[in-house]
């Protein structure tokens, strides 16, 4: 009975406890308008680093990896003047190369933004969620060419007044 249960016990430790502990981690980030789906920590904080210019250690400052991100969503609409209600945006992390070889790109039909960790900036990050917000204010997304007219609208004035 009691080599049963040492059994019994082995087994939880090495088969149950791992299983639930990697079912708690899904590997995404959440912000206040998005939430950052990524494989691998590195490409967590390959990111940030990316949109700050400084290395961070994503598990102690994970409200400043917020703000970052938060920040560039406030600042494209200030720019566009749009303020969609409930805005969420998931953002997904690839590391490699995209399908359509772009740095990133906007998926009118999931609302979702696929960004290269290592084509990563500010700027690119900002059109992306620029054609986000775009989407969400009007009920009928404008033409193509026109998004991309007023994205390109936000590369061009993205900190312009700093």
């Amino acid at each position: 009975m009691k080599r049963l249960c040492r059994y019994s016990i082995v087994f939880l430790l090495f088969f149950y406890f791992p299983a639930v502990s990697s079912a708690q981690s899904d590997n995404s980030f959440k912000t206040k308008y998005t939430t950052v789906y990524y494989s691998q920590d590195k490409d967590l904080d390959d990111f940030i680093w990316k949109l700050g210019g400084q290395r961070l250690e994503f598990s102690k400052s994970t409200q400043l990896a917020s703000n970052r991100i938060d920040r560039l969503v406030n600042r494209v609409q200030l720019i566009l003047d749009m303020w969609p209600d409930d805005l969420a945006i998931p953002i997904y992390l690839v590391r490699g190369a995209l399908e359509s070889n772009e740095a990133a790109y906007y998926n009118e039909h999931t609302r979702a933004i696929h960004i290269c960790v290592g084509y990563a900036s500010d700027g690119v990050l900002a059109h992306e969620i620029a054609h986000a917000v775009i989407n969400r204010y009007f009920a009928s997304p404008p033409p193509t060419k026109i998004q991309e007219i007023l994205s390109q609208y936000v590369d061009a004035h993205l900190w312009s007044d700093y």
